[in-house]
């Protein structure tokens, strides 16, 4: 551990802010890593087939049970709201899956934006660490001994060096961990709305043909 603090040390005051920033990385990555394979580990396509045989049947009740057994799954989170109006008309069903999709789905996507930004922070705090240890590289160009001169300039030059390759680092963890974590973001995503529209196509279908058959009746 000390000597982890004396490297850190090497690279100056910026080295501590981007260990600040790669460990709030690091903690999103761990968040989302969770999240995103364990904690909402469902398949879509099986669940929408529960629910719509359930549908089929009439039996919502059955249907909006399975979605709370689901606890705070955003799929079976949206499609409750969804079922909770399923004898009303077309256009309240649609403004229940808008408004549980807008609460749901940007809930679903917390933090994983912050990744690729804070790449950049990192970068961007590096590039300061860089300029701080050029500027304490040439301002030893002032000093009168040459053994003196030397030694300023050989640690300007290891601050700068320490900064950029710490706070690149920092960048290239951020940018391979969103591209594996919006991945499979954008894939479980495209399952819930899959599964969504399946369950709320359903449901209207066999409304018009309630519909359809007290008319003829």
């Amino acid at each position: 551990m000390w000597e982890i603090f004396q490297t850190l040390s090497k690279g100056g005051v910026m080295m501590f802010v981007n260990v600040g920033v790669s460990l709030t990385a690091f903690t999103v990555v761990i968040f989302r890593v969770y999240y995103l394979w364990f904690k909402h580990r469902m398949s879509a396509s099986a669940f929408a087939d529960s629910v719509v045989a359930a549908v089929d049947q009439g039996n919502y009740a059955s249907a909006i049970q399975a979605c709370s057994q689901k606890g705070d799954h955003p799929l079976a989170a949206i499609a409750k709201d969804v079922l909770l109006k399923a004898d009303k008309s077309d256009r309240e069903i649609d403004r229940a899956y808008e408004h549980a999709s807008a609460r749901e789905i940007p809930r679903f996507k917390r933090f994983t934006a912050f990744l690729p930004q804070a790449g950049n922070l990192a970068t961007l705090i590096g590039l300061l660490g860089t300029i701080q240890g050029l500027i304490e590289a040439f301002g030893g160009a002032q000093a009168e001994d040459a053994a003196e001169r030397q030694a300023v300039l050989a640690k300007g030059i290891t601050v700068a060096f320490y900064n950029t390759f710490f706070g690149l680092a920092i960048a290239v963890f951020c940018a391979l961990t969103f591209i594996i974590i919006n991945g499979r973001q954008g894939l479980l995503l495209e399952g819930i709305e899959t599964a969504l529209n399946r369950i709320r196509e359903r449901i209207m279908e066999r409304n018009k043909a309630l519909r359809s058959a007290r008319a003829s009746s």
